[in-house]
């Protein structure tokens, strides 16, 4: 592995941030939109992107996905 290459474990440490990261955006932009009273609908898709995401972080945390980060050598 070149100093260019990512570990499995970076790589599933990077998108597991970025989903955090990703999870804290939602949450911040469902309180805003739950004070505002804003449309009922656009808050719905707020809420399923939100633990859509929570899913694929439990996923990637529990090793479930370890496959899409192996090395193809």
């Amino acid at each position: 592995m070149s100093d260019k290459e990512l570990s499995e474990q970076q790589k599933k440490d990077a998108v597991a941030d970025f989903l955090r990261r990703c999870i804290e955006y939602a949450d911040e932009t469902i309180a805003k939109k739950t004070q505002s009273a804003d449309d009922p609908e656009e808050l719905a898709k707020w809420l399923a992107y939100r633990d859509y995401t929570d899913y694929a972080l439990k996923e990637i945390e529990s090793g479930e996905l370890n496959h899409w980060f192996t090395q193809n050598s």
